[in-house]
């Protein structure tokens, strides 16, 4: 699997059958299926996102308004979706490589975390006991072993609770490989 930028990886994720959190992708000219997602999407927090530009603009936002207005910032492509910060109870949040038996995790533990603030990081063999410590590991691991995601980063976050599209405990928000 290869895959280009976050457009890539956005059809990757559902072509998988990931679990996810609801998104669109868009250009400023679709502000009436933006519309529709907020509506069919009702959520606290969403997530405007460049989907052409690896850590392009980013926006967290809360009202109809304010994403309607930052829809229109952007100059081509953009994904919307529900905020991973809108879902309760969320015990890791990061992105991992898994390849063989080694693990490369980048973490957090912050319940109000982002992908863009991750504080701890690990490099293991899937037997060391403190990869198994880590809130949520056993949970992670088990989804990326089931849906063979293996020799990619992925990047994810782990609830306490069934959430998301496919209401299981990790959603994948990110895959990537040539990014």
């Amino acid at each position: 699997m290869k895959i280009l930028n976050k457009q890539d990886s956005f059809n990757q994720i559902k072509k998988l059958g990931l679990n996810r959190v609801p998104e669109i992708i868009a250009s400023k000219n679709d502000l009436a299926k933006v519309e529709e997602f907020l509506n069919k999407n009702p959520a606290p927090v969403y997530v405007i996102r460049d989907v052409e530009h690896a850590m392009g603009k980013t926006y967290f936002v809360t009202t109809k308004q304010d994403c309607l207005e930052k829809a229109k910032t952007y100059a081509s492509l953009f994904s919307l979706a529900v905020s991973i910060k809108s879902y309760p109870n969320r015990v890791l949040t990061g992105d991992i490589y898994v390849s063989g038996d080694n693990v490369e995790l980048t973490y957090s533990l912050q319940p109000d975390g982002t992908h863009r603030d991750l504080d701890q990081s690990i490099y293991a063999s899937l037997d060391e006991d403190r990869l198994w410590n880590i809130p949520g590991f056993s949970d992670l691991i088990k989804y990326i072993t089931d849906k063979n995601l293996f020799d990619i980063i992925v990047e994810f976050a782990v609830y306490k609770n069934p959430v998301g599209t496919n209401k299981e405990k990790v959603l994948i928000t990110e895959l990537r490989t040539d990014y």
